[in-house]
């Protein structure tokens, strides 16, 4: 029986000792690099903290100075806006005081030309002033009279339409203003008008919602 081989080590002998060498440098090369790398992150890190410090410092300086121009400017933006309210105010309250008034001109207005054109033989009985229209009532001599003011109606400044509700003789016991001469031909013609002013369609209001009405009557 032959006897087992023998190995045998060489202890502390390198065949290779270049490989060490190779390994020990690529090691150093290796911490070299994750070195450099985590220097220069740190680097660019502080570099972009320093910026947004940089530019929030910058936005506080800029809101400061805002904040201070706006608190110089507060006073006379309030007064602006004080006055600029009140001239709203005034203008709103002028224009109702205007569209309030403008009923009360129409009868004025209405009255005058009434009395620089008068027709013979025709004799105003009622006026009634409402918004946008005008209700009249008269007592007409005879057809021509009648057609007559009604033309005159129509000529009127500021008078959209002429809305004629009533032309009929009146009773016979009914005493009128007319002139002897003319009530000796028959009874007097009764007139129901009503005047319809320009812009009536534009104001939106009813005559049966008018904001006043004057009334003026004569004396039978």
């Amino acid at each position: 029986m032959s006897a087992p081989a023998k190995v045998f080590a060489w202890d502390g002998f390198n065949l290779l000792p270049w490989r060490l060498a190779a390994a020990r440098r690529l090691r150093r090369r290796r911490a070299l690099e994750w070195l450099a790398a985590l220097l220069i992150g740190a680097a660019l890190g502080a570099a972009a903290a320093g910026w947004q410090a940089f530019e929030r410092t910058q936005a506080d300086a800029r809101r400061a100075q805002i904040e201070q121009q706006l608190a110089q400017w507060g006073t006379p933006l309030r007064e602006a806006r004080r006055l600029a309210r009140e001239a709203d105010e005034r203008h709103a309250a002028w224009r109702e005081a205007q569209q309030k008034a403008q009923p009360l001109s129409h009868f004025f207005a209405l009255i005058d030309a009434l009395a620089r054109v008068r027709t013979e033989g025709v004799v105003l009985d009622q006026l009634i002033q409402h918004a946008d229209e005008t209700e009249l009532q008269a007592s007409a001599a005879d057809e021509a009279a009648a057609a007559a003011w009604l033309e005159r109606l129509h000529a009127l400044r500021d008078i959209e339409a002429v809305n004629v509700r009533e032309l009929k003789r009146e009773a016979q016991t009914r005493q009128t203003r007319i002139t002897s001469s003319a009530a000796a031909g028959g009874a007097p013609i009764h007139i129901a008008a009503r005047l319809v002013w320009k812009g009536a369609a534009l104001s939106g209001q009813n005559t049966t919602n008018a904001a006043r009405s004057i009334g003026v009557k004569e004396a039978k």
